[in-house]
């Protein structure tokens, strides 16, 4: 491995690093949100907690970082381009400023997976306006954008090492949800967070 790639996955790590919902949580509300809420570090929680103009300000400044860093990478060999998605979701996920206690890192990977495929990216981003119109929920708008967007990519030119990147990156999302389970519930119990609701009891 050469020196510039490990420089690309150092950048790439602390860019990810950066714990926007922490400090916005923090400054303007003067709350821990690993102790708030659900206990998740992300705009979810910050939406919730703290507000949801916040929350969208948290939103776009995780998505920023991972858009930057795939900016950095684009158009590299796809070892190169996997390794820096992995790096900035390590660094939202497991933060050195936090004790390694970090988000889940779905806003920093759509950043990182709207500018690798950006027109597949658009179409799942309608989606997600469609999904978060008739639910209002997280989860389903989450979800419809991810799904929509990687059934686009084909048809938008997308290349398959670029698609298996992004699918991967999102799956190590939900692999991050699973390590935090206990640690959230144990949160939750603490703060009456409903979570089929999205609201504290």
């Amino acid at each position: 491995m050469g020196i510039d790639v490990l420089a690309i996955v150092a950048v790439a790590y602390l860019v990810g690093s950066i714990p926007a919902p922490y400090l916005v949580a923090r400054f303007v509300a003067g709350v821990d949100l690993r102790q708030a809420g659900e206990g998740n570090v992300g705009a979810r929680n910050v939406f919730h907690v703290v507000g949801a103009f916040w929350g969208i300000v948290t939103f776009a400044a995780d998505f920023a970082k991972g858009a930057l860093v795939a900016a950095l990478v684009v158009g590299r060999p796809a070892p190169e381009l996997l390794l820096a998605g992995i790096a900035v979701l390590a660094g939202h996920a497991f933060p050195i400023w936090l004790g390694f206690v970090g988000g889940k890192g779905l806003s920093a990977v759509g950043g990182f997976a709207a500018v690798v495929m950006p027109w597949a990216a658009a179409v799942g981003g309608a989606g997600a306006a469609v999904a978060w119109g008739s639910s209002r929920r997280f989860m389903p708008t989450a979800a419809g954008a991810i799904v929509i967007a990687i059934l686009a990519a084909p048809f938008t030119g997308v290349a398959w090492s670029v698609l298996v990147t992004v699918v991967l990156l999102f799956a190590l999302t939900g692999l991050k949800r699973v390590l935090d389970e206990s640690r959230m519930r144990r949160v939750e119990a603490i703060t009456g967070w409903d979570r089929s609701r999205g609201l504290q009891r």
